[in-house]
């Protein structure tokens, strides 16, 4: 404008003759504005070079434009690769994102429910908040759960369970059916630390006994992070030297404490996978790099973070509308195979 002031709402309505309701529902995109007004009031503001503000669209369509993400901690790759998927999703969309860690707040429920008031869309991470919580939530919200169960929201997961039986069947199936007829296995990992290794290890546990086959001991029961490999493979050692058979193969809840038990190992004096077998789980950039390289499962992790947002966001998955309690989005996961199960280098 010719004295310097950025115009507004009601310069476009008195330089249009129209009111100032009129011009917000142009710039809202309303159907109920004739044609003809709209055109002039688009002339006016292409004229005043008028820009709305983002605010006051947030206010009137109740529209934050921001996801929100809940994650029990913010480190490691797997949670960075959940976000980078998600973010792709919310920059196509011209969102922005508000990622909350639980893990290191007293009071975490309530730092959540803030953050669902001010995001039009909320994926949460299984395991992080309680149902009764979700169930709050989604009532003001649209809430997607990643990589878990819920009967109240929409869920984007993978099968865990149905991926550790394909890797433990490997282990165990006899070497003439392109296994490794390993007899003693243990698992490493918390069970009951989150959903997702609770059913890996339940996973685990079906497919030996459907080999006749017990545990070799207790879970090895750890954090998920590389120094818990490398706490858990010293623990190992402990109980060897004390006269402890080694297991013959370890499945590990997760790559990153693959990674602990092959950077530790050798250092005690063993042989891998000759005195012991280590897998992991996510297919982690790293596993195909490592010495011996890892066999694990791999997860789209960057899939779920993006069909997660897409879900929260606009309520379809990427493949069309879905209705949000009930809807279980299962992708897909796939048994990469390598040297550290005992299998040759490809």
């Amino acid at each position: 404008m010719e004295d310097g002031r950025r115009p507004t709402i009601r310069d476009i309505a008195r330089e249009a003759g129209v009111s100032v309701a009129t011009v917000s529902r142009v710039t809202h995109d309303d159907a109920r504005v004739v044609a003809a007004t709209r055109r002039r009031v688009q002339d006016a503001i292409d004229r005043l070079g008028y820009s709305p503000s983002a605010l006051g669209r947030g206010l009137a369509t109740r529209r934050t434009n921001t996801l929100g993400i809940v994650l029990p901690g913010l480190g490691g790759p797997y949670f960075a690769e959940l976000v980078q998927g998600a973010e792709s999703v919310a920059v196509e969309r011209g969102t922005a994102i508000n990622v909350l860690g639980t893990h290191l707040r007293p009071d975490a429920d309530g730092a959540v429910r803030d953050l669902a008031a001010r995001t039009d869309g909320l994926i949460v991470a299984g395991g992080t908040v309680g149902e009764d919580l979700l169930v709050r939530l989604s009532a003001g919200t649209r809430v997607v759960l990643v990589a878990g169960r819920s009967d109240v929201v929409p869920t984007v997961r993978t099968d865990g369970r149905a991926a550790a039986i394909a890797l433990t069947k490997h282990l165990v199936a006899p070497r003439e059916r392109g296994g490794h007829g390993y007899r003693r296995l243990r698992f490493l990992g918390e069970p009951s630390g989150s959903p997702d290794t609770h059913l890996r290890y339940s996973g685990f546990r079906q497919a030996l006994g459907d080999a006749g086959l017990a545990e070799c001991g207790e879970p090895l029961r750890y954090g998920l992070e590389v120094g818990s490999g490398a706490l858990a493979a010293r623990r190992l050692h402990e109980q060897h030297r004390d006269g402890d058979r080694l297991p013959e193969a370890l499945v590990c809840a997760n790559d990153e404490l693959a990674f602990g038990m092959l950077i530790t190992l050798p250092g005690l004096g063993y042989r891998l996978p000759d005195d012991v077998a280590i897998t992991g789980f996510d297919d982690q950039d790293l596993a195909a790099l490592a010495s011996p390289t890892l066999t694990t499962v791999h997860q789209p992790v960057h899939d779920l973070g993006a069909r997660a947002a897409a879900l929260a966001l606009d309520g379809t998955g990427g493949r069309g509308p879905v209705g949000p309690p009930g809807t279980d989005v299962v992708l897909p996961t796939e048994l990469v195979v390598r040297e550290s199960c005992g299998c040759s280098a490809a």
